[in-house]
């Protein structure tokens, strides 16, 4: 369910999720899956930088919703979940997003959690947390989108199309539909040419500047505090 794929650009590596039919929905074992391939390629000396796209139609409509879970393992998924995003900003290199069709939820998450945003027309995001009782979306989308713009997709879980990502901040690049992971690979293989040391560390400048890390780490305490210990909801 997760494609490896190496050789689209030099220094580029792609990480497709693979699963159209259900609209890439997302459960907790793909998630685990996904966080450890970006982990591997952060940890990879010949990968400069790292694309994540997917098949289908869709990048992706938020988590599985046929997944069986009980409390625990819902608490259990969204630790995944924040694990595969803190995968992402941690990683030592540019992470470019190629966004396709809807971008739901913890794909947005993950959209927003990477370095850059390639969306294709017709593309749309939505950051749903408000509307299903989960305090989270502000962290990032902060520094990407600015405070009064990132309020506005919190707080209203409204649907956001592609011409107004590209004009808050949200998308970098806005391609023709079916041309975002093309577009994707060729900002990452700008990006790939620049020393491995400084980008890393430029990246980190960049969120320490932004004041990012402070936000996510209040956000993942926020969520440890709403699911409880034992995963249990605490209101």
């Amino acid at each position: 369910m997760i494609q490896v794929v190496d050789g689209m650009a030099a220094g580029v590596r792609t990480l497709l999720l693979d699963r159209p039919a259900a609209r890439n929905a997302l459960t907790t074992a793909m998630a685990e899956l996904l966080a450890d391939a970006v982990a591997d390629a952060a940890a990879d000396t010949g990968v400069r930088a790292l694309v994540i796209a997917t098949t289908g139609q869709d990048f992706g409509v938020g988590a599985d919703r046929d997944e069986e879970l009980g409390a625990a393992g819902r608490a259990r998924r969204m630790r995944v979940f924040s694990r595969l995003h803190m995968a992402v900003t941690d990683a030592p290199k540019a992470v470019v997003a190629a966004v396709e069709g809807r971008c739901v939820a913890v794909a947005a998450e993950l959209a927003a959690a990477c370095d850059l945003r390639v969306g294709a027309q017709g593309s749309s995001f939505r950051f749903p947390g408000a509307e299903m009782g989960i305090p989270i979306g502000a962290a990032r989308l902060i520094g990407v989108v600015g405070p009064a713009a990132a309020k506005d997709l919190v707080l209203t879980s409204r649907w956001t199309r592609a011409e107004e990502a590209l004009r808050i901040g949200l998308l970098q690049r806005l391609v023709p539909r079916g041309g975002a992971l093309k577009a994707a690979v060729e900002v990452a293989a700008h990006t790939a040419r620049a020393d491995p040391a400084t980008a890393a560390f430029l990246k980190r400048q960049l969120q320490v500047f932004c004041g990012d890390l402070e936000r996510i780490e209040a956000e993942r305490a926020t969520l440890d505090a709403f699911f409880g210990p034992k995963g249990e909801h605490v209101p």
